[in-house]
């Protein structure tokens, strides 16, 4: 998330005017201090602070203010409408779905106001990843083991692969599996409400806004337009890189390039 909120969101949030945000897995703080470099700038964090202790990193800035704990627990006390809310929580169905019907629910959007979520194209995209499957109902959780994730391959591997000490989802796709796939089951349930892009790029953003009239959101459509051009005019490499790995890597290695 941190080079996206470099590249595309602390940009926009200039544009916008955008104050006051809600940041939802923090980790080590590296966006949070990547939105701090915006003057104005009101950072509600919401982080278990498992990888680092959050709350002491942020003791001297006043601007920001540390919840710690899971975001189902810590969202629904919230009290604050916000201009932008960043998700990149757990990389599951049911912790998406959920944080998005609670933020819905709770009304922390201001108007105007954009959802991004980390994570909606691979390899969490159309899978489910949990940090800590217990916290999952049994009801919403896929099988899974601590093995690898290979692009172009819906099965897990034994010796290779992304991410193979996470708890990643047995198979690729299907219902109830994955950030996007979540993402689509709340906009499918509630039509009309929201408007919806996303950026092919790294492990995607996705970016979310409660619909108002087409002279208001003007600039979110054409923010989508320009996105989905981008998407088709970088789509063959995406599709060499998914359906010809090896060769992708090969051609990758010969150029020189990381």
């Amino acid at each position: 998330m941190e080079d996206f909120v470099a590249e595309f969101i602390v940009p926009l949030a200039v544009k916008r005017g955008w104050t006051s945000f809600c940041e939802i897995g923090a980790s080590l703080g590296l966006g949070t201090d990547r939105l701090l470099t915006l003057p104005d700038a009101t950072i509600t964090v919401v982080d278990p602070c498992l990888d680092l202790d959050l709350s002491a990193k942020y003791a001297q800035e006043s601007r920001v203010n540390v919840c710690t704990g899971l975001s189902l627990d810590v969202l629904p006390t919230l009290n604050t409408r916000f201009d932008c809310i960043l998700l990149d929580g757990d990389h599951n169905w049911y912790t998406a779905h959920e944080e998005l019907r609670v933020i819905r629910e709770k009304q922390l959007l201001k108007p105007g106001a954009v959802i991004f979520l980390d994570d909606v194209d691979w390899p969490y995209g159309r899978r489910d990843m949990y940090y800590q499957p217990e916290l999952v109902p049994a009801s919403f959780r896929q099988p899974y083991a601590r093995k690898g994730i290979v692009r172009g391959r819906t099965e897990l591997s034994d010796n290779s692969g992304l991410n193979g000490d996470l708890c990643n989802a047995l198979r690729e796709g299907g219902p109830r599996n994955g950030v996007l796939t979540a993402v689509e089951d709340f906009l499918r349930e509630h039509h009309r409400e929201y408007r919806f892009f996303r950026i092919q790029k790294n492990a995607g953003l996705g970016a979310i806004l409660q619909r108002r009239s087409f002279a208001r959101d003007f600039w979110f459509l054409s923010s989508a337009c320009r996105i989905r051009a981008y998407n088709l005019f970088t789509s063959p490499k995406r599709l060499t890189r998914s359906r010809f790995s090896s060769t992708y890597r090969l051609a990758k290695s010969i150029l020189g390039r990381p």
